[in-house]
């Protein structure tokens, strides 16, 4: 699919030019009664929120913070502080539409202020985009266009708008600044440097850097006051810039980058393709369109239940959605699943959990200005889709029964080894017993210099020696695109689903594997259960082969050949296998790192099975159940 088969510059000429396409996309300030009729409580709490940024001691951005990545792989010390800035600014623009008194304005401008001063808006982790690598600090000649500086410039536009007429009235240098940085640091890059790899006119493959940037992009040129004719030019580059992002999507809507990333890649497909139907009053549109719809539909196909989610690739079991905006994919296509995950999530969350997320504007008021209208809908049925087959992605996700959390559920999947935000993991699977995690993936420490850099996979978490998969001869998976899957099948009855991979490329050629097909069955019915059966066939006979698999409650041997999983809820899960062929010792783990932490607390385990006679062709099978 080509976004600009369907929305070209005529289009954009004719339905946006000339119009006021700020107003149709949000209340204006002035629009008294629309900020009015929002939920007196959740008023009160963005006025609390700002108030707290009344007198505020503004932090500084130091030199040495932005040297901190370079010098010791931290992105903290420099991120935390532009994100604080972000989300001052943008509680507090909230908070002044909301009350329109003037009195967040001299706070506002401060914020205002310190941004424009700021030598870049790109963050350290980014500044591979320059031309000058290397270099530990920021030339002010060389703006970088990256994620930070696009939420940066959207919010800046955004402030500018909303506040025009109270801004020009302390002073016009204020937005005349803005409009100076704007142009600056976002739109001549924009116009100028076809060579930031998110836009896609290169050689490297995009991912959401792509719609994210784009979005934030599109807002500023839909605020900002510019020629028409130089207007025109930037909406072409950015509608084909958007049909790069496009034209590598899946056709049956996966993301590699995983559901944790849902968000911040069709969620923000969704931000560039509401900006254009809102500004054009619903004239441009494609959500009618089969993969735009597939590609919202991912993120409810990969629920378990609750907030948990299918976590493969860089993501947290626990993901952090954004509900309200799950929940506006879901009206604009029209569907219901989407809808309820989105309603379910967001009336799950209390006024104040959204503070301090590092959301954007455009996302904050989608769920403001939708509060009320979600919270009076019917209740709608959680969307537990009972079966998940994405062929291009080559993920399989099951269930015992549609619509329930009860019971067994799996996911496996397939694919390569250079997939966007890759663990080294083909052929690993999770499973969930009553919505609850047992076999699990741990996803990934808080990001620091070495996560994006060479040595990606000296990180633990990127090892497929801590995912569900054999280590052979002492080799694990090995990264990059030929490390991959091959002989993916999946079959479906009424009564098991089975997904089936052949393992052996995902191995260096020195760990003497000629095979290993595995093969994972959900069986239903009277006594459900997960069956695992393992196949190889080595190059010569060794005992050198370990399974591993991680576990977030800890292991305890129950009788001779079984090993038993219960959750402090009495969930368990007993796990069968072939004690005369495999010896089972457990390893326990202790988490240290914040973003693990969150999800599991401060200990996991992994289960490691080591082979016990040399082989050089064997079949082995494992089973799960609550029994």
């Amino acid at each position: 699919m080509k976004l600009t088969d369907f929305i070209n510059v005529s289009d954009v000429e004719t339905h946006i030019l000339g119009k006021n396409v700020a107003g149709r996309i949000f209340p204006a300030r002035d629009d008294r009664e629309a900020w009015a009729n929002l939920p007196t409580d959740l008023q009160q709490a963005w006025l609390t929120q700002a108030e707290s940024y009344l007198g505020y001691e503004w932090p500084s951005l130091r030199a040495t913070a932005f040297m901190a990545y370079f010098e010791e792989g931290s992105r903290k010390p420099y991120d935390s502080v532009e994100t604080e800035r972000r989300n001052a600014l943008c509680t507090l623009l909230i908070a002044e539409c909301i009350e329109a008194k003037g009195r967040f304005l001299r706070e506002i401008t401060n914020v205002i202020w310190l941004l424009c001063e700021q030598t870049t808006w790109c963050a350290p982790a980014h500044h591979y985009l320059s031309l000058q690598p290397g270099e530990i600090f920021s030339d002010v000649e060389e703006p970088l266009f990256d994620l930070s500086a696009g939420e940066t410039a959207a919010l800046l536009a955004w402030t500018s708008h909303l506040l025009k007429s109270p801004l020009d009235e302390i002073s016009p240098f204020i937005r005349g600044r803005i409009r100076v940085e704007l142009e600056r640091r976002i739109i001549t890059p924009y116009t100028d440097r076809n060579d930031f790899w998110w836009m896609g006119f290169g050689e490297r493959e995009v991912n959401n850097w792509n719609p994210w940037c784009n979005a934030n992009m599109l807002t500023v040129l839909l605020l900002q006051e510019l020629e028409p004719e130089r207007k025109l030019i930037l909406f072409d580059k950015v509608l084909r810039s958007l049909d790069r992002y496009l034209e590598v999507q899946f056709e049956d809507g996966g993301c590699d980058e995983g559901s944790t990333y849902w968000a911040r890649a069709a969620g923000m497909l969704l931000v560039n393709l509401e900006l254009l139907y809102r500004a054009s009053d619903g004239m441009l549109q494609v959500y009618d369109q089969p993969l735009i719809r597939k590609l919202g539909q991912f993120v409810y196909s990969m629920n378990i239940n609750g907030h948990y989610y299918v976590n493969f690739a860089d993501g947290s079991a626990i993901a952090s959605q954004d509900y309200s905006m799950i929940h506006l994919y879901g009206s604009r296509i029209q569907d219901d699943q989407l809808r309820a995950l989105g309603q379910i999530g967001f009336r799950s969350y209390q006024v104040h959990d959204r503070r301090g997320k590092g959301i954007s504007f455009f996302q904050e008021m989608i769920s403001l200005h939708c509060f009320a209208s979600i919270h009076k809908e019917a209740a709608l049925a959680p969307p537990r889709v009972q079966d998940v087959w994405l062929p291009n992605l080559e993920v399989m996700a099951a269930r015992e029964s549609e619509g329930s959390s009860q019971g067994l559920f799996v996911a496996i999947k397939g694919g390569h080894n250079d997939e966007s935000h890759n663990h080294n993991d083909i052929g690993h699977f999770v499973v969930y017993v009553h919505g609850k995690p047992f076999l699990i993936d741990i996803g990934v420490e808080t990001y620091t210099q070495k996560t994006f850099s060479p040595q990606r996979y000296e990180i633990w978490t990127m090892q497929s020696g801590y995912h569900s998969v054999p280590v052979i001869h002492g080799f694990e998976q090995k990264d990059g695109r030929s490390f991959r899957a091959e002989d993916v099948a999946y079959a479906y009855s009424e009564d098991a689903v089975r997904f089936e991979v052949e393992l052996a490329r995902a191995y260096p050629a020195e760990a003497g594997v000629q095979s290993w097909h595995r093969s994972l069955t959900l069986h239903r019915g009277l006594n459900p259960a997960i069956e695992l059966r393992e196949s190889c066939l080595f190059a010569e006979p060794t005992d050198q082969v370990l399974l591993h698999i991680m576990s977030s409650q800890r292991p305890k041997h129950h009788e001779q050949g079984q090993i038993r999983l219960q959750d402090h809820g009495n969930n368990q899960l007993i796990l069968f296998y072939e004690h005369e062929q495999w010896e089972s010792v457990f390893e326990h783990i202790t988490i240290t790192d914040e973003s693990l932490t969150k999800v599991w607390g401060d200990s996991l385990y992994r289960i490691q099975f080591k082979l016990r006679h040399a082989v050089q062709q064997g079949s082995w099978m494992f089973r799960m159940s609550e029994q």
